[in-house]
């Protein structure tokens, strides 16, 4: 029988039980992939992260990320929870050197995550966006979420990658993004055949709010129902934007907020920069420790 110690954390929140949990299993040379999905869908959130040695001598430390059905390349929030994780442990770096930066080694390479402050805001630079078209019609989209054709605001639809591929949709308003009754199975049927994991939808905050925009993410075919806040799939609505709403600018930064509707509210931080033709995603937030323990297996 093998014993790892665990952290699970809240990311995108500095407040416990709200943002999105992952569970980061360290020390897991030993452990095989069959093994990690296992762990996956014993932990039951939407991902599950397991800590290697890297193999990348630019690396600081390798991940593997899995939902309860499947392994990812790249995650968004479980990076930003390892980051935490990884620091709030220590043994990683010399004492009395915090780190400025971690790099993470991952399935799409190495992503540099930015430290700063004492509880610290933890930023990652995502993958370069890709967008690719998504054979979806507007009464599809309006069916796989449970609303009305004119609830759905006039941009396109579109698969964005910026390290995990969304399909990214856009409705009227909030009161819109609040009471979608998604269609779980037809979201699931479509997005396995755009080898997506799911849909993220976003729309405009009334002017005013705290938040610019708000977002929801419906992930069936990994076994996620709703994920409460989706680091990927805002790297992806960040990746549209940019494409679709700031063709002329060279730099972009706002708030969004998720995980309203399920009560478990969560802040992201989203910046882009744009050199030549290329834009460089950034995604960060708060994070907080609340479960430690040791996993028996």
């Amino acid at each position: 029988m093998l014993e790892k110690d665990f952290y699970q954390i809240d990311v995108f929140t500095d407040t416990p039980l709200r943002g999105n949990p992952a569970a980061v299993v360290f020390d897991a040379e030993d452990i095989p992939a069959p093994v990690m999905q296992a762990i996956a869908r014993e932990m039951n959130l939407s991902e599950t992260v397991f800590v290697l040695a890297p193999s990348s001598p630019g690396a600081d430390y390798r991940v593997r990320i899995f939902s309860p059905g499947s392994e990812f390349p790249f995650a968004g929030h479980p990076t930003l929870a390892t980051a935490y994780a990884v620091l709030k442990r220590g043994g990683l770096f010399p004492e009395g050197r915090p780190p400025g930066v971690l790099r993470q080694e991952c399935g799409i390479g190495i992503v540099p995550v930015r430290v700063e402050g004492p509880e610290p805001v933890l930023t990652m630079t995502q993958g370069r966006p890709e967008y690719h078209p998504a054979k979806v019609s507007r009464s599809l989209l309006a069916d796989m979420l449970g609303c009305a054709l004119d609830e759905l605001a006039p941009g396109p639809i579109e698969v964005v990658s910026t390290g995990l591929p969304w399909l990214i949709g856009e409705v009227a308003d909030r009161r819109v993004i609040s009471s979608l009754k998604p269609d779980l199975g037809l979201i699931a049927k479509v997005c396995t055949d755009l080898v997506t994991p799911g849909i993220t939808v976003f729309c405009e905050n009334p002017e005013g709010s705290a938040a610019r925009l708000r977002l929801r993410t419906f992930a069936p075919v990994v076994g996620v129902a709703e994920d409460p806040v989706c680091g990927s799939g805002n790297g992806c609505v960040a990746a549209y934007l940019a494409r679709h709403r700031h063709g002329d600018r060279t730099s972009f930064a706002y708030t969004a907020e998720q995980g309203v509707e399920i009560g478990r509210h969560g802040l992201v931080h989203v910046a882009g920069t744009r050199a030549g033709e290329t834009w460089s995603i950034e995604v960060g937030g708060t994070a907080v420790k609340v479960l430690e323990g040791r996993i028996s297996f």
